[in-house]
């Protein structure tokens, strides 16, 4: 499970027809363009409301605290045990590094806001697939990323922004999945014997749904966070 898992929060696309190469000023201009409002953050903390719901997989909402500090300090302080994207609330921009063949599809709208729609080939479970996501043309965010595999768009995650300090940061992240048959084997783990009749006979041969919700509250930003806050405590 944490394999796909990985897979669907880190590698994300669509399936387009007629698309052209970057080449390598178009792809510094991109970079710049998605980079530009988070070099503006030295350090924030921010209140997170976590709700995951993934077949096989059980955590209750829970309330997180997050804490960054540039350029690769962070620190999580909840209760019990959550999953917290290392890099907290900034996008992914290490495929703009790697020697991917990013195309710009089109330019349209998006929620009423003007984006760049991006696509890349890539592959997921040995087979060819592609991520794409919408851009906006002026600030750089990132509204909406997706992965399709198989002609299944199995990943869709869509974020919200508020305007805080002269910063864009996202207030809400909603997350879709979609998991193959197979997954549901993860279900039947821990389960007795005289429980597995009834479980083997909800086996279907259609992908599995699941979702993670992300509420981002009371953002503190640029307020020169100290070095020993991020010490675990004992």
């Amino acid at each position: 499970m944490i394999k796909f898992l990985r897979i669907s929060i880190l590698v994300l696309t669509i399936g387009m027809t007629g698309l052209f190469a970057q080449d390598t000023s178009d792809r510094d201009a991109l970079y710049e363009l998605m980079t530009a409002n988070w070099k503006k953050i030295q350090d924030y903390e921010v209140d997170i409301r976590l709700s995951v719901k993934i077949p096989g997989f059980r955590m209750p909402s829970r309330k997180i605290h997050y804490l960054f500090k540039a350029p690769d300090m962070n620190k999580v302080e909840t209760k019990g045990f959550a999953i917290v994207p290392k890099q907290g609330i900034q996008p992914f921009f290490t495929f703009l590094n790697d020697s991917l063949d990013i195309q710009h599809v089109k330019d349209t709208t998006f929620q009423g806001r003007p984006v760049h729609e991006y696509a890349y080939e890539d592959t997921f479970m040995n087979r060819e697939g592609q991520i794409g996501f919408f851009i906006d043309r002026d600030t750089g965010n990132i509204y909406q990323v997706w992965a399709i595999h198989e002609d299944i768009r199995f990943f869709e995650m869509t974020t919200g922004y508020a305007f805080e300090e002269g910063i864009y940061v996202p207030n809400e992240t909603n997350i879709q999945m979609k998991f193959p048959p197979n997954f549901r084997n993860i279900q039947g783990l821990g389960k007795k014997w005289n429980e597995m009749q009834d479980f083997e006979a909800l086996r279907t041969d259609e992908w599995l749904d699941g979702s993670i919700k992300i509420r981002f509250s009371k953002y503190k930003i640029n307020q020169g966070i100290p070095d020993d806050r991020f010490i675990e405590e004992d």
